[in-house]
């Protein structure tokens, strides 16, 4: 009994020693998280951020971050005045397999972007997403606003051009209220085309791709993860569309403008099954038929 008593002597040292570094580490977090919940305005995200200005510096948002609020699984945007401004949708692929359009529409959901194509990665061969016909006619029927984006893998403006044509013929049979989006991202494969693209060539061929949308009559956008947008777009030469930013933190802190927030991945809605993309749209495009930039006046 004395031996194990001595033991536990020694021991506590030691003991408290852990003790002390799991409370450093808790309180280290907790910093952490608040440093996040604390950014309400552009100018908090250059203090909190690494965060280097492109130049010559495109326009930053004036969302005030602290009216993005949380409610029942969904974030939704304020004005000053407390009247809800924002608009949420989700968008879609044939991934998503049977969608029960009316029960995603009783959720209260507005507006869906759906996957119409895409060009493959490998051949470069463009497609038409399987089930793109099936979505359109069932979000429609259902009253939800339909806006299309196109999964590009395009290696040059000629490219990007040849895929908006693809779309716009695509698009004759449909009637579409949202915009249609120029989604161009990397394929991490060996054998991906795009490995060898020029990224400022990417600018070029998003400029080629929504000036035919536009051309076309519909409103275009340029979806792009903050990542992407920061680092491999010249966004002073697209600030004529609005940009679809992909972030999923607790508030943007993207600190240009964009019109559209991919702010989740794993989201659920009823008469989908599994995880389904979550967004929140700051502006009606229901109500546009042109391009345009954000006008959603607020202070920070």
């Amino acid at each position: 009994m004395k031996f194990k008593k001595i033991i536990s002597k020694h021991k506590i040292p030691v003991i408290i020693s852990c003790i002390m570094i799991i409370l450093i580490l808790i309180a280290a977090a907790v910093m952490i998280a608040r440093s996040r919940q604390n950014i309400q305005s552009v100018s908090d995200i250059i203090e909190n951020e690494d965060f280097e200005a492109q130049k010559p510096e495109p326009p930053r948002h004036t969302y005030n971050l602290k009216n993005i609020r949380d409610e029942n699984g969904w974030k939704k945007y304020y004005d000053d005045n407390g009247n809800l401004i924002s608009i949420y949708g989700i968008d879609v692929s044939y991934h998503q397999k049977d969608i029960d359009w009316q029960k995603v529409k009783n959720q209260g959901v507005s507006f869906v972007m759906l996957r119409i194509g895409y060009r493959g990665y490998e051949s470069g061969d463009l497609f038409i997403d399987s089930r793109f016909d099936e979505y359109a006619k069932g979000a429609a029927d259902a009253g939800i606003n339909v806006g299309v984006y196109f999964f590009s893998q395009s290696v040059n403006a000629e490219e990007a051009a040849e895929e908006a044509r693809f779309v716009v013929d695509t698009l004759k049979n449909y009637e579409i209220t949202y915009p249609v989006a120029y989604d161009w991202e990397p394929v991490e494969e060996k054998t991906s085309r795009t490995h060898p693209v020029d990224y400022p060539e990417l600018t070029q061929s998003s400029i080629a791709f929504c000036d035919i949308i536009k051309d076309a009559g519909y409103t275009p956008v340029v979806y792009a993860s903050r990542s992407l947008a920061l680092h491999n777009y010249d966004l002073s030469r697209i600030t004529g569309y609005d940009l679809w930013l992909a972030e999923y933190f607790d508030k943007p802190e993207y600190p240009y403008s964009f019109t559209m927030w991919q702010y989740s991945c794993d989201g659920l809605v009823d008469g989908i099954d599994g995880r389904v993309d979550l967004n929140i749209c700051f502006k009606d495009y229901s109500q546009k038929t042109v391009a345009s930039t954000e006008t959603i006046p607020n202070s920070d």
